[in-house]
């Protein structure tokens, strides 16, 4: 529950410290005294919209801080743990909001986060009721989910089955849209891709082979200039010619060492040298030998290479620069063509498998239609009740189900309020009939049953009292009461009956210092309290504080515990 608000700098608040109590908390005023502004806090400091509208006049930011009692409450305690935040042993949690010209900053337990994590918990420790808030009444679409919420955890389960195959069938049926698109445009394209597929196969490439053909082209190109240069080089070390040979004078170099090296034995070393490239001239002259004999020209094979590089040249140009390439893209293109031949077997799959999500969708969704109409009968009941302790005995209320044309995420249907507020007369949409006052009274009658359900330990209700007077008000303050058993309740009021119940009563005075409107917040106490109730009977004489101290004794106020 909520501890303390603490507000600086924020509209016609310089500075002041709000304490809260278990049970109902009310605060009343003179209108236009500023219990509007404090509402806007609460709604800030929870996570709401923020604007530097809302700092005060001549300063350069506000400050509104949330002090609120978590013990015992697990499923904030496990926000907590879910999203990192800063905790200890005390139970107690810190919100602050920080607004200036430029941003909004957000602190929990003195920690910076995102306004999204901010506002998770701003959330699940408050639940405001205003005039919007009751505009839900009049809207709808937001009627279904009212009602599920008041089926609690069964039909949440129903309904997260729905939403979930819901889902997947959307899923599935783009993918199929997806693919047809897809395929009818590989189907414009399926000749080309064929005829790419045939020419890279029938080339039957081979790796590196382009590399190897450009060798023996240049050998075939040049041959004859290559049989001259070897030609020449044979005779040169083998004779023939009018001069000697390389071997004929290495043959003699070798002799002649050998006599030498028998009178010096020095010369053995150069001996064996000479002996050993004797040798090896003698294998060049054999190698070269052979290389002329298997040197041929082929016009025939020169003409294959170059039909051959030409094709690799006109391949190259269209699907890659190396074959590793032309060949890779190749298996892709195969992969695609398969795709589009396998595409109408892949369609029928996936129909298929469309049409069995459809079959579990309908199920799920009569499943949770079923759990509706169920829940939908107990909470006509259960708000007829809460109305005739609203002083609207005479009031019907009614859920209306119309089917939708198709499931959606949310179901099959669609259900609506409706109402007749008085004994005989037909129920109408209740977004037609409603008053003010019947709203407020709808709308507290909603949240008192659904406070049975929902886990936020605080409510905060915005003038809840609108447009109702006499007996009926004396019925929504013990409603107030009632709910403030079992959640916190904090009240913005006009109505004495209201303020009397309070547990908690704090009044909102608005005073000038220095020149500036200012409004402070005042705990009332003993006496005070009774003039406050005294001023808002309309009177300041003895009748009025007598009629007031009636009023207190009559609310047999109590201590909430929680």
């Amino acid at each position: 529950m909520l501890l303390n608000l603490f507000i600086k700098d924020f509209g016609i608040i310089e500075k002041t410290d709000i304490d809260f109590s278990p049970g109902l908390n009310v605060l009343s005023g003179e209108t236009g005294s500023g219990k509007s502004v404090i509402i806007d806090a609460i709604g800030v400091v929870s996570g709401g919209r923020s604007s530097t509208e809302y700092i005060r006049a001549g300063c350069d930011q506000s400050i509104i801080q949330l002090t609120a009692d978590i013990k015992g409450l697990k499923h904030i305690e496990d926000l907590i743990s879910e999203r990192g935040i800063n905790s200890d042993s005390t139970g107690i949690i810190v919100m602050s909001r920080e607004l200036n010209k430029t941003r909004s900053i957000c602190r929990i337990n003195s920690q910076i986060t995102t306004l999204a994590v901010y506002k998770e918990f701003g959330q699940a420790l408050i639940d405001i009721q205003g005039q919007h808030d009751q505009m839900i009444l009049f809207a709808p679409e937001k009627h279904l989910l009212l009602l599920d919420a008041y089926g609690g955890e069964e039909i949440a389960v129903a309904a997260a089955e729905v939403k979930s195959l819901y889902r997947e069938w959307a899923d599935q049926r783009n993918n199929i849209r997806s693919l047809q698109e897809k395929y009818r445009e590989w189907a414009r394209k399926q000749d080309i891709i064929s005829f790419q597929v045939n020419e890279i196969d029938s080339a039957a490439l081979i790796p590196g082979e382009d590399g190897e053909l450009e060798w023996e082209k240049r050998k075939l190109v040049n041959i004859e200039k290559l049989s001259a240069l070897v030609n020449e080089c044979y005779q040169y070390m083998y004779g023939g010619g009018p001069a000697e040979s390389v071997l004929d004078l290495a043959g003699k170099s070798v002799k002649n060492l050998e006599k030498a090296a028998g009178l010096d034995p020095v010369l053995n070393r150069a001996l064996e040298l000479a002996t050993q490239s004797l040798y090896q001239a003698e294998e060049a002259c054999r190698e070269l030998s052979a290389y002329m004999d298997g040197l041929e020209f082929y016009p025939v094979r020169l003409e294959q290479i170059e039909g051959r590089l030409d094709l690799l040249g006109r391949l190259k140009k269209k699907y890659g620069d190396t074959i590793e390439e032309i060949l890779s893209y190749g298996e892709a293109i195969k992969k695609e063509l398969s795709e589009i031949l396998d595409g109408d077997q892949r369609l029928e799959f996936l129909k298929s498998e469309l049409a069995a999500i459809e079959i579990r969708l309908g199920k799920a969704s009569l499943k949770l239609t079923a759990y509706r109409k169920k829940y939908a009968g107990q909470l006509e009941k259960a708000i007829k009740k809460e109305l005739i302790d609203l002083e609207m005995s005479g009031s019907e209320f009614v859920i209306n189900f119309t089917g939708l044309d198709s499931i959606g995420e949310t179901g099959r249907e669609k259900a609506e309020f409706y109402m007749s507020a008085n004994a005989g007369e037909p129920v109408r949409l209740l977004s037609r009939i409603a008053s003010g006052g019947e709203a407020s009274r709808i709308l507290l009658a909603v949240k008192g049953i659904l406070a049975e359900l929902e886990e936020t330990p605080s409510l905060v209700f915005d003038e809840v009292d609108t447009g109702i007077g006499g007996l009926t008000i004396k019925s929504v303050a013990l409603k107030l009461k009632k709910l403030s058993s079992r959640r916190q309740v904090i009240c913005v009021t006009h109505s004495p009956s209201v303020a009397s119940a309070a547990d908690r009563h704090m009044a909102i005075r608005k005073m000038e210092s220095g020149g500036r409107t200012l409004a402070v917040v005042v705990n009332l106490e003993d006496n005070q309290r009774i003039d406050e109730l005294a001023r808002m009977l309309g009177g300041d004489g003895k009748a009025a504080e007598d009629h007031a101290r009636q009023m207190l004794a009559g609310a047999g106020k109590n201590n909430v515990r929680f």
